[in-house]
């Protein structure tokens, strides 16, 4: 019989041994009587004989190999019935661990869901990504390079090892069924759904045979998009709509949460049947390749396949493949730039944890205190250390425990609101939940927070003198004892410094970067995306005459001041990077500098209010039959020329597209356009302006698709918001006004990172201060009566309450001062790491020290002065009746 069972059959065995020391203590007696032993006495004899009736039954106990499970099980009891005798002191453990494990679980949770969490596909791990890599990308600056769409078809055709799926990322504007929409268009091979085994919600994938230029135009639709446009509506498959002047046929509609590289898409569409020619050009890389490794074989077979088509592709088409290969790699989660900052709230909410258990460890090292002569007591009954050291661990594991479970509670409400409160859209924000995960991180915390504040009392039940500690009781203190109570405060203040002085920094890198210049005048001004009719797009002529129309409209409105078209406004996601030289002399296409590129109509330097330099803007005249003319940056101007005047000089841009050489006509303000927090430490600065009239016709269609407009308002911009919407939907009703925000709204939510950690970090920062002030309050509170007596013999000797009050201060501030040295130590390190994680943070500054040290001393000072006022107000003659 193995323990397990011999514990389920715990009380039946009980009965058996009592039965069979009976059995065995009645017949020895009677054996004795028999030989004329008075029963009395053959009743003690036989007692004697056995050792003991109880004896023997603890050593049949400690034989079956349950007894560390059942005495266990004793301690946990025991631990709850002390904390039922206390409940103040449970309390505030337990609302103590609460707010630490809690927040701790929180952020781990958000942690878990955006980057722990595996992709939400069948067997995750097969999933892959195929990159190209050439010798002139710059990863660095352009991330990772996407695959030719004639190389995707050939690695397709030519691949045994994976199934692969390619997506391009495109937009257009569905005007039926319904008001016209601006949609965000995927186009993609068949077999998309397949290779990530994700089942349609209705209908099929597309077929093959659809997958080529003239097929019958198909189309899947995204959940989100199905709801909201076709309210959801079942006859939806099979029915038609309008995309770009192109009637499709709708063959499926996409699960719900489905997001192909961290997005949800609107339209899904064949890619094959995109007739643009860049599709035909092996020099462009637009489709973003995701694969599934067949079974049988590796991640490194695949590599190793992918590698000898690359190797084969280069010899075949050495003008544009020669120098580019393929690579594999497993497939992540899009997350963007949240990694950093995720890190960064779960070491802060770490800090605030440890300071809850140093101080849960301080009010239990009080309790052991004064209970040494309780466990003396245990000890001089033949109590072991290690089931004394037991005990109190079970005492604290129970408190750990029980205060993570009230935190998982806490979490539960607490994860949702802070997904809600990030700033724009969390990466995988739908997939952040409490699962077993978080609840098994959440016990481990429990566990370990609970062994780790129930050591120190653990360690301290006295095994020595135990005969001084029963004649003492709790009436003197051990110098251990002292120490270990001052290193948790130590330790409580250390850690609210680090808090304190990163919240400090925080707010004044944030107070630095909200007095920024942005480089425009982002009052009254709105901007918005447009999508000009498809049926204009066709005819470069139409194109250029859409958007002069679109002007037109928008100047009529009353409240509109100016308005102009833009590429690329500031602040926003999106840009146009290009090398560029100042002579025709070009250096290797690795050593260029890159500066952005904005397309501009003449009215954009009015519409902003950027600041010109030097020389002019561009006008009327800068157009296709013109010398093509650019307007650079004051950061290029110095990058280039130095000293010297730009205006009338030269700039080569190599991949420019229609013109290699461009003259300078004018220099303007530097434009933050990367945001007021990240614009300084952003790897591309410089900044050129074009003239969106000198385009030519081959680009127009392809920019036209970029386009925006921005317009400077006599009024609130968002009161122009409707009128501009109505007056700009053309004479066929098809053009779409969408993302439209105010360049305040841009200009504040390039910030709101920053203020989001200043709360946080603010509200970790209370947390700490207050808990280190409890710490320190019920840590003196404790020592000073501990010392009554001493006090009472102070006084009656004819001390005065003041030096009293600054004996208990003079201990408390010689504690603080420790903390506050090592506090200081460890919050200079901390800001080298925000400065690191954190956009637009500043070097570390005296003057953050000198105001937050100050306030946590004032706080802990104060709580010092409660226990110590309490102490100069002690009679001495109830303090000498205490000895």
């Amino acid at each position: 019989m193995n323990w397990w069972h011999r514990l389920l059959r715990r009380n039946k065995m009980e009965e058996q041994l009592d039965k069979e020391m009976r059995f065995h203590l009645e017949q020895h007696t009677s054996e004795l009587i028999a030989a004329g032993v008075n029963p009395a006495e053959a009743r003690r004899r036989a007692l004697m004989a056995l050792g003991g009736p109880e004896q023997v039954k603890e050593e049949c106990r400690d034989a079956r190999g349950t007894r560390w499970l059942e005495d266990l099980w004793q301690d946990f009891r025991y631990a709850m019935r002390m904390l039922r005798q206390r409940p103040g002191f449970a309390a505030v453990a337990l609302l103590t661990l609460a707010l630490g494990t809690g927040a701790t679980t929180v952020m781990f949770t958000l942690v878990n869901g955006v980057l722990l969490k595996p992709l939400p596909f069948p067997e995750p791990d097969r999933l892959v990504a195929v990159h190209g890599q050439s010798v002139e990308w710059n990863a660095e600056l352009f991330g990772k390079q996407n695959v030719a769409y004639q190389d995707f078809l050939d690695c397709t055709r030519s691949s045994h090892s994976l199934d692969l799926a390619g997506a391009l990322f495109s937009g257009g504007t569905v005007s039926q069924p319904g008001e016209p929409e601006y949609i965000d268009l995927r186009e993609t091979s068949p077999g998309l759904f397949s290779v990530l085994r994700v089942p349609l919600l209705s209908g099929r994938d597309f077929l093959p045979e659809e997958d080529k230029q003239g097929a019958a135009p198909v189309a899947i639709l995204g959940y989100s998009f199905w709801r909201r446009h076709f309210a959801g509506r079942a006859d939806v498959p099979n029915s038609t709509m309008v995309l770009d002047v192109k009637r499709y046929t709708v063959v499926g509609i996409a699960p719900p949460g489905f997001r192909l590289f961290g997005q949800e898409a609107d339209v899904y569409t064949p890619i094959g049947q995109d007739t643009a020619r860049y599709l035909q050009n092996r020099d462009m890389h637009p489709v973003r390749v995701v694969a599934r490794i067949q079974p049988g074989n590796t991640l490194g077979e695949a590599q190793a396949e992918l590698s000898l088509i690359g190797r084969h592709l280069a010899e075949t088409y050495q003008e544009t493949n020669g120098r580019r290969t393929l690579i594999v790699e497993p497939l992540r989660p899009e997350i963007g730039d949240v990694r950093s900052t995720l890190w960064l709230l779960l070491g802060a909410v770490g800090l605030v944890l440890l300071i809850a258990c140093a101080n849960v460890a301080s009010l239990l090292l009080a309790r052991a205190v004064s209970r040494e002569r309780e466990l003396a007591v245990r000890v001089a009954l033949g109590a072991t250390r290690a089931r004394l050291v037991r005990q109190c661990l079970a005492e604290s594991v129970v408190l750990g425990l029980s205060g993570g479970a009230l935190g998982v509670l806490l979490a539960t409400f607490g994860v949702r609101p802070l997904v809600a409160f990030w700033p724009g859209d969390l990466p995988r924000g739908e997939e952040v939940q409490l699962d077993w995960h978080v609840l098994l991180f959440a016990l481990a915390v429990s566990v370990l927070s609970g062994l780790l504040f129930g050591l120190a009392p653990a360690v301290r039940a006295p095994f020595r003198d135990v005969e001084r500690t029963l004649r003492a009781g709790a009436r003197s203190i051990a110098g251990g004892s002292k120490r270990l109570h001052s290193a948790f405060v130590i330790s409580e203040i250390t850690l609210a410094i680090i808090l304190l002085v990163s919240a400090g920094m925080l707010g004044r890198t944030l107070l630095r970067l909200a007095s920024l210049d942005p480089g425009v005048d982002v009052h009254n001004v709105l901007v918005a995306r447009t999508a000009l009719s498809p049926a204009t797009l066709s005819d470069p002529g139409k194109t250029r005459a859409a958007w002069k129309d679109v002007l037109a409209r928008a100047r009529r409105l009353p409240g509109v001041q100016s308005v102009a078209t833009v590429d690329t406004f500031p602040m926003r996601e999106g840009d146009n990077e290009q090398a560029y030289w100042t002579s025709a002399d070009l250096p290797p296409s690795n050593k260029l500098p890159f500066a952005l590129l904005t397309s501009v109509s003449p009215d954009y330097l009015d519409v902003m209010r950027i600041p010109l330099r030097r020389g002019r803007f561009f006008d009327a005249h800068d157009d296709l039959g013109s010398t093509p003319v650019i307007v650079i940056d004051e950061v290029l101007a110095q990058n280039a020329f130095g000293k010297e005047d730009p205006v009338g000089k030269r700039l080569w841009i190599p991949d420019m597209g229609y013109a290699n050489v461009f003259e300078i006509v004018g220099v303007v303000g530097h434009v933050r356009h990367w945001g007021l927090a990240g614009d300084d430490q952003a790897k591309v600065r410089a900044q050129i302006y074009y003239p969106f009239a000198q385009l030519p016709d081959s680009f127009m269609h392809r920019w036209s698709e970029l386009m925006s407009i921005a317009v400077r308002t006599q009024i609130p911009p968002l009161n122009l918001v409707a009128p501009l919407r109505s007056e700009l939907k053309g004479v066929a009703g098809d053009q779409v006004l969408y993302e439209v925000h105010t360049m305040e709204q841009l200009a504040s939510d390039s910030l709101a990172r920053q203020r989001f950690l200043l709360l946080l970090f603010g509200v970790f920062a209370g947390l700490a201060l207050v808990l280190a002030s409890i710490g320190i309050y019920g840590v003196l509170a404790y020592l000073t009566g501990q010392r009554v007596p001493e006090i009472g013999i102070r006084m009656a000797l004819g001390a005065r309450p003041n030096s009293v009050i600054w004996l208990v201060l003079r201990q408390s501030l010689g504690m603080i001062l420790i903390g506050v040295a090592l506090g200081t130590a460890a919050a200079l390190a901390a800001g080298r790491v925000l400065q690191q994680l954190v956009q637009g943070m500043q070097p570390i500054e005296i003057s953050t020290f000198a105001i937050m040290i100050p306030v946590l001393v004032l706080a802990a000072l104060f709580a010092s002065f409660l226990p110590a006022r309490r102490a100069s107000r002690v009679d001495p003659v109830t303090a000498l009746r205490q000895e």
